[in-house]
C-alpha cells in the first residue's frame, strides 16, 4: 500500500497529516522527510503566491 504522505510502498501508511506528524516525532525518518517536504511546499507556494501578487 503506497503512503499519500511519504509516496512509499509500506505495509501501515500515515491515514493524516496528524499521524505523519507523530510518526516524524518519534524520528521515523520516511515521515520526518514526508513532513519537512510537506512544510516546503506550503512555504514555497505561499511565497510565489505574494510574489506574484506584488
Amino acid at each position: 500500500m503506497k503512503c499519500q504522505f511519504c509516496h512509499q510502498d509500506i505495509d501501515n501508511p500515515c491515514h493524516n497529516a496528524q499521524e505523519m506528524q507523530q510518526r516524524a516525532q518519534s524520528h521515523v525518518e520516511r515521515c520526518e522527510h514526508a513532513l519537512q517536504s510537506q512544510q516546503g511546499a506550503g512555504a514555497g507556494s505561499h511565497r510565489s503566491d505574494i510574489q506574484s501578487n506584488g
